[in-house]
């Protein structure tokens, strides 16, 4: 997937606040542990946080005039978010400013003289249709497909099936489309853009952190990243 982290827009600004609080937590260790924070008063829990564990690099700052910066690295997925952070209850929530999620847009459906099922995707410049993955459904309630290929863009579909939906999904990102409608005729050429807009940015909408023991403890990807305070300050320096 090295291609697609090429492409992908943020990379280094994410890989740069994971190493941040990466060396953060280095001259932490190295000059004693930071006080952790029981109470949920926001003030107390304004710093740079350090969530990083086995493969995955994450980082995390709470600022005192309610910001927030969030990073993540983890094998060929990085996404990143800025917003507003507050608190109830127990737990800090984080809202993102406005993002434009990607989206799957359907072109149209011609028939195709070959009598072949193609599948048309056009994705951003250097990038590959094998990132995606499609599923076709037909009338009989089966589903077909799987990973996509640049060697060829036609499904095996049979002469008597039909085929009358579509979703397309972007795996690593978890992107996944809302169900095209097809016409049901196995000879044709489907025709589909994905828009990246502003693919690795998070739309967090109240997302909660759960305050524990001065850590905040957040589910992501099936995983509960716990983040550390390594320091009450968010100056870089």
């Amino acid at each position: 997937m090295g291609s697609l982290d090429r492409h992908r827009p943020g990379r280094s600004a994410i890989v740069a606040l994971a190493g941040l609080l990466l060396s953060t937590a280095a001259l932490s260790s190295s000059s004693g542990a930071v006080a952790q924070v029981a109470s949920p008063d926001p003030s107390g829990l304004v710093g740079t946080y350090d969530g990083h564990q086995m493969e995955m690099a994450v980082g995390l700052k709470l600022q005192a005039d309610g910001r927030f910066d969030y990073g993540l690295s983890y094998g060929a997925l990085d996404e990143s978010a800025t917003g507003t952070w507050r608190v109830q209850g127990d737990n800090v929530l984080l809202t993102s400013d406005p993002v434009t999620p990607p989206t799957f847009v359907m072109l149209g459906q011609q028939p195709a003289s070959d009598g072949k099922t193609h599948l048309v995707l056009d994705v951003p410049k250097g990038w590959t249709r094998q990132y995606f993955d499609a599923e076709i459904g037909l009338a009989d309630g089966r589903v077909i497909g799987g990973q996509l290929s640049d060697d060829s863009d036609a499904f095996p579909v049979a002469p008597g099936d039909r085929p009358v939906s579509l979703r397309l999904t972007l795996g690593v990102y978890e992107i996944r489309s809302d169900a095209f409608r097809l016409d049901g005729t196995a000879a044709s050429t489907i025709h589909v853009r994905f828009e990246q807009n502003d693919l690795g940015k998070v739309a967090f909408a109240k997302t909660p952190l759960r305050i524990d023991n001065g850590n905040l403890l957040l589910e992501r990807y099936g995983r509960s990243i716990v983040f550390k305070r390594v320091s009450a300050s968010t100056d870089a320096n």
